[in-house]
Parts: structure tokens; sequence; C-alpha cells
């Protein structure tokens, strides 16, 4: 019996050894968790989140875009006892690494450069539906989504708007690169940009073309989009992807008409947008759903095409309000403000 007790102790022991030791060894597995909320009529890091050059309103309810925290990624694993946490909490995720990032040699740096990218894009959309919303006649051209070349700091500023280049009319991204296609590295160009409603003309001397390209470049990135009325800036860091567009469009719009456009609720939004004001849909909606409630959301307006996951794991005192456009997004908003009870909710399957 004594012999035993001893094997059956040490045997306990080894196991409880083992566990500890399993959840230490890295998986490769992704992790993702409800994520920290910006308010988009409030201040990040102490400043305005969205400053318009144009007499605003003051808001009075908030619009929370809603974030989901990553943890594990491309050449990067979480702990075993991290993707047992995944597991067990309702909120979180977790996902084989090799579904979301197929590809063995893409770097976390890339995925960095992506989500950045399609956060200026966001940005630009947002901005462009908004102001399409509220009526005002832009014209098309080419907006300098950052300024990579130190020369040209100052000169050039993150959201100025090329519409020619020396004599010739830029409408979009393609127009630029013809025109550049057609100089050589050192030809100086006259680029002739809007910053807001102010036309300005900025000399630039052409680079040596970027690593697989074959045109000289200027040193910027550009995103196709419109000249603008008066200058709207969104300063939002720490933050990449396309999910917080539709948040941004109806912050812009809230501070550019009476404030009231919430009711003084709290609302959460998220959705992709486009320059034409369509939605569409997001990765991690039940993470989101989970940072919304817990930020103080009564309201959860979420893309229509999410409805179907996002009914899985509503969290209670939370309600879903599907959207498709932004018109459909101030329209339901509307709805609320007014008691009506025909505000749409996500549809049971």
């Amino acid at each position: 019996m004594r012999r035993q007790a001893t094997t059956l102790l040490v045997s306990s022991l080894l196991a409880v050894i083992l566990a500890i030791v399993g959840t230490r060894l890295p998986a490769p597995y992704v992790q993702d968790a409800p994520g920290p909320v910006s308010d988009t009529l409030g201040t990040a890091r102490g400043k305005p989140l969205i400053t318009i050059a144009h007499p605003t309103a003051t808001p009075k309810g908030r619009i929370y875009l809603v974030t989901v925290s990553e943890l594990g990624g491309p050449r990067q694993n979480i702990s075993g006892f991290q993707v047992l946490v995944g597991w067990w909490r309702r909120s979180y995720a977790v996902i084989p690494r090799r579904l979301l990032f197929p590809d063995a040699s893409t770097t976390p740096q890339q995925v960095e450069t992506q989500g950045t990218n399609e956060m200026i894009a966001s940005k630009e959309g947002a901005t462009i539906a908004a102001l399409r919303y509220l009526g005002y006649r832009l014209t098309p051209g080419v907006d300098i989504g950052s300024v990579d070349l130190p020369a040209l700091k100052g000169k050039l500023m993150d959201d100025d708007v090329i519409v020619g280049v020396d004599s010739t009319t830029v409408t979009n991204s393609a127009d630029l690169l013809k025109v550049e296609a057609s100089h050589k590295p050192g030809d100086q160009i006259i680029l002739h940009v809007m910053r807001g409603p102010t036309q300005l003309a900025v000399p630039v001397t052409l680079q040596p073309p970027a690593k697989g390209a074959t045109a000289p470049t200027i040193g910027i990135s550009v995103v196709d989009s419109f000249t603008k009325p008066f200058a709207i800036a969104i300063d939002l860091t720490d933050v990449v992807g396309p999910s917080a567009g539709t948040s941004f469009a109806l912050g812009i719009i809230d501070k550019l008409t009476d404030g009231n456009l919430t009711g003084g609720r709290t609302i959460a939004v998220t959705g992709t947008i486009d320059a034409d004001g369509n939605v569409g849909a997001i990765g991690g909606v039940i993470q989101k759903m989970a940072g919304a409630r817990n930020a103080g959301a009564t309201v959860f307006l979420v893309p229509k095409s999410n409805c179907a996951e996002a009914l899985t794991a509503v969290p209670h005192g939370l309600r879903l309000v599907p959207i498709t456009t932004l018109t459909s997004a101030v329209g339901v908003l509307k709805q609320i403000n007014a008691g009506s009870s025909d505000v749409p909710t996500c549809p049971a399957k």
C-alpha cells in the first residue's frame, strides 16, 4: 500500500509539473480578445479624435469605435495557458495561426503596414462619405496618406489632395502614376494641391523608383479621394484596419450638424465604409460587442452581414441594430431618438 501511495503521489506531481510546463510552451494560435474603445466625439491622448476646421456643434453623447486585441500573429506564438483562457472565455476567440496567416513568409511588419494602409483608406472613405451625405460637392483627386520623404515634410501634408501635376489634371492615382512614369529621377514637377479650400503649387523633385517599381516616385503614399471644403483630421494611433470607418463618418456628421445624433446616448458602431457610404462586414464582431458593452454602450450598430455571427453571443443589455449604408445608420439613430417602435434589429435565423 505504501508503495502504491508513493507511486500515485509521484505520478500526480509529475502530471502537475507537465501541465504547468505545457501551459508555458508556445502554441501556433492567435488569441482575439475585446480591445479598447475610443469615442469619436471625444479625445484621444488629450486631443480631439476628430478635428474639423469649420464651425462644429458640441456633441451630447458618445459614438464608440470598438477594437480587437490580438495576441500572436505571423512567426509569433502564444502560450498554452493563453490558448486555454481563450477557449474558456466566451468573448475570446482562439484561431490556428495558419488560417489567418497562410503565407509562412509574412512578417509582423508586413501585417502592420497592411493594417495601417487600411486605416488610412478607412479615414479617407469615412470623410468623403460623411461630406457627401451632408451635401457637399467634391472634386476627385489623390489624397496624400503619408509623407515619407523627409525633404517634403512641411511642404506637403497628410490629407492634402493632389488635383494636378504641371498642366495635367489628376483625378486618381493612375493619373498620377502615368505622369511620374513620363519623367526620370531628378526631374522637378509642380504638384497642384488643395489644402482645405486653399490651392497650392508645390515643386517636388522625383526620386529613384521604389523597390520593385519602374517609375520614379515623389516620396508619398496616396489614396484615391476628393477635395474637401475644409480640413478634417482624424487622429487615432495604435489602431489599424478598416473597421472603424462607419464610426468616423457618424462622428463627422454629428459634429457638423446639431451634435444630437445619439440623443445623448452611448452608441457603439463598427463597419467598414467606402466613399459612397456603403457599410461592409468586419471581423471579430463577438469581441467588439463585448468591448462595447463593457464600455457602457446600450446600442450597437453592426453591418447586417455580421448579424448571424453576432446573434450567437449578444451581451445582456446590448441592442443590435443592422446597417448597410451610412444613410441607414443615420436613419436608425434618428428613429431611436424619436422613440420609434420600428427600429430594425438583427434578424434571428
